[in-house]
């Protein structure tokens, strides 16, 4: 019985671990309104019909306080405004809500990472040796998991390999595979939104 309940946590292990893999992959490429959390979507909804009554990229005193009251008080509300022109809100104004109440751009941007840790947005993140770690995380989830299919017929002899044949060491494995996959995807994003930001309040000093 035990068998089968670690095979069963085995399998549900790797498909979290791949399922990394595809977020990611959806993330970069697609904008799905449905695959937003609510709460976004209708901070988007708020912040757009406000723009409606801006002039000549200067918000409203309607979008100043959607802005404050959504995004956050120490934020330039004309940043706001900027990330919610045509076809910028995927790029610009999804990263200001995810990271909502950490930026400040009083004085210079900064955004805060813990209680008393602030730092300005990287200048540029290269994605890929991050991606890199998602995929090899998930994959190694799958071969602990096939490890463990056979290990259980043809187990392993030789010296220092006998925890290979421990099922519930794989299971501790296929686990550990999967959480690195999540923190290396959770860390993808986050640095990309702070390089997003940055990105953001430069080219609205290059268009003042």
């Amino acid at each position: 019985m035990m068998i089968y309940v670690a095979f069963f946590l085995i399998f549900v292990g790797v498909t979290f671990a791949l399922h990394q893999v595809y977020s990611v992959h959806y993330a970069i490429n697609f904008e799905d309104e449905e695959e937003r959390p609510e709460r976004v979507n209708q901070a988007l909804k708020t912040l757009a019909d406000e723009a409606k009554d801006c002039r000549d990229g200067e918000p409203s005193e309607g979008f100043k306080q959607a802005a404050a009251r959504i995004v956050g008080g120490g934020i330039d509300p004309r940043l706001v405004l900027a990330a919610m022109a045509p076809g910028r809100q995927k790029a610009f104004a999804e990263p200001l809500l995810r990271r909502r109440g950490r930026i400040d751009t009083r004085g210079t941007l900064s955004v805060a990472h813990l209680p008393g840790w602030k730092t300005h947005p990287p200048r540029r993140y290269r994605r890929g040796p991050v991606l890199v770690l998602v995929m090899v995380f998930s994959l190694l989830a799958l071969f602990w998991g096939g490890m463990s299919i056979f290990t259980l017929s043809y187990p392993l002899d030789a010296p220092g390999m006998a925890w290979a044949n421990d099922l519930w060491v794989l299971t501790g494995l296929v686990y550990a595979s999967a959480l690195l996959a999540v923190a290396a995807s959770k860390l993808d994003l986050y640095l990309h939104d702070l390089q997003q930001i940055g990105r953001l309040e430069r080219r609205l000093n290059e268009a003042e």
